[in-house]
């Protein structure tokens, strides 16, 4: 975003919204970039690393369905029932990159 020509500001208020955190934190993880950003773009097995969060998230996802359909307390159900919608989405964003760098390596003629 930063790249986009956005303020920090901006970007604070934006990933806060979108990730359900407070400003706080994404200003936290901002100043601490330095630390995390370069372990990030050192990745060399991105489909592995893209597999292994798929699968935490089919776990965690197991896990709330679990929970969902066996307590009676309706604000646990109506927790497991969040972090199931929030495991759907994320394993959506994790479809959408691995076909993303698919085309990326036919692009590039790499194979997969």
């Amino acid at each position: 975003m930063e790249g986009l020509g956005f303020n920090l500001t901006e970007i604070v208020q934006q990933l806060s919204k979108k990730y359900d955190v407070t400003t706080r934190t994404v200003q936290y993880d901002f100043k601490r970039r330095a630390q995390w950003q370069p372990q990030l773009q050192q990745i060399k097995d991105n489909q592995g690393l893209l597999l292994k969060v798929e699968n935490r998230l089919q776990q965690i996802y197991r896990r709330a369905s679990i929970k969902f359909t066996t307590s009676q307390n309706e604000s646990v159900q109506l927790g497991a029932l969040k972090l199931m919608l929030e495991c759907t989405l994320h394993l959506g964003d994790v479809a959408l990159l691995t076909d993303i760098e698919a085309r990326l390596q036919q692009l590039e003629g790499k194979p997969e």
